[in-house]
């Protein structure tokens, strides 16, 4: 199957607007509510529909069972497996015959039980109200506007890193739940929208500001996963994670030069608002990866080595760290501060950073 690179266009012949008009007088879509026609080929090689989810959809020009099992899958990607999908098949023109099936039915419906008719459109219904990124973009820009809140117009970028940096503790915490072998999904969900209303939040600050619209970061972000990943969206050729990895550290060296910018040193890049476990575990992966540190030969020869059985799970680890914090304490030391102090320290010895 062709894999279409993102920025890759496809062209395709205008609709038979005669033909169209049937196809929504059997369809009977609400049209107060909006419409959204995308031709099938547009779907060709994607993961994830380009479509706004709070809005109706038809996608027409369906040629065979094999693409509309593709489309059913990538349109899994943004509607639920029960969402309804009403189908439109041709016998003899101008008959149409209209069925509906569960998004998670879509490729096998027709095939069964309508082995006669060929498919050649679908309608979408939308999901219900506030399930967009489209509706919480309109709740931040309510909620800044005149017409808003005083606590959400008094915010600058500034003052919401705190809110930030809290809501991704929030999301890690509610991953972290499921080690007790219980999923939390509907948690997890609910940190993720906080997380992603605090960026959409900062995102309308810029916006207010006159710096930017949503659709600079999301371009920025877009054509740098495409550019650093030539391997999946490019004919670049890898054998395995360490290429990967070595190729990311190039095209970031390239992209640095290209602006003008000194290189970095091979320590530099890591946030200084981390919490200093995870610090001390990016930054010595850094000196591991430049030469500068052999972490085989600093855990071989840690003390600590002896208080932990040759092979350990995450809890004995995690039981040893905790009794490393008590220790901490009985000296009076906050064992956060000294990992980040002696963290500072080496970064210091081995390139005068921070």
């Amino acid at each position: 199957m062709h894999r279409m690179n993102p920025t890759e266009t496809l062209s395709f012949t205008p609709p038979d607007w005669g033909q169209m008009s049937g196809l929504l007088t059997a369809l009977q879509p609400d049209l107060r509510q909006g419409l959204q026609w995308l031709p099938a080929t547009i779907f060709a090689g994607r993961h994830h529909p380009p479509l706004e989810v709070e809005l109706p959809a038809v996608i027409t020009d369906i040629v065979d069972a094999t693409q509309l099992r593709s489309i059913g899958q990538t349109l899994r990607n943004a509607y639920p497996a029960d969402h309804p999908v009403t189908l439109a098949a041709r016998r003899a023109p101008p008959a149409w015959q209209v069925y509906s099936v569960a998004l998670r039915e879509l490729a096998e419906a027709p095939q069964d039980n309508h082995q006669d008719d060929q498919i050649c459109a679908l309608y979408l219904p939308p999901l219900p109200p506030h399930h967009s990124i489209t509706a919480l973009q309109e709740i931040v820009a309510h909620l800044r506007s005149p017409q808003g809140c005083p606590w959400d117009r008094e915010q600058t970028l500034a003052s919401l890193r705190h809110d930030l940096l809290s809501e991704c503790a929030e999301v890690v915490e509610a991953i972290d739940a499921e080690s007790t072998g219980q999923r939390n999904t509907e948690h997890i969900a609910e940190e993720l929208g906080d997380l992603i209303l605090a960026a959409l939040l900062m995102v309308q600050v810029a916006i207010d500001e006159g710096r930017f619209q949503l659709a600079q970061p999301m371009y920025s972000i877009v054509t740098k996963l495409i550019r650093r990943h030539p391997h999946v969206f490019g004919t670049t050729q890898v054998d395995g994670v360490q290429t990967v990895l070595a190729n990311w550290d190039a095209i970031k060296a390239q992209e640095r030069a290209a602006k003008g910018a000194p290189p970095r040193h091979p320590l530099d890049g890591i946030p200084a608002a981390l919490p200093a476990l995870e610090k001390a575990r990016q930054l010595q992966s850094k000196a591991a990866k430049a030469g500068l540190l052999d972490r085989a030969s600093l855990a071989q020869n840690s003390p600590l080595a002896l208080l932990a059985p040759p092979q350990f799970d995450e809890i004995t680890l995690g039981e040893l760290l905790w009794q490393l914090v008590a220790l901490a304490h009985q000296q009076g030391l906050n064992a956060e501060d000294a990992l980040r102090s002696y963290v500072v320290r080496y970064r210091a010895v081995q390139g005068g950073g921070v």
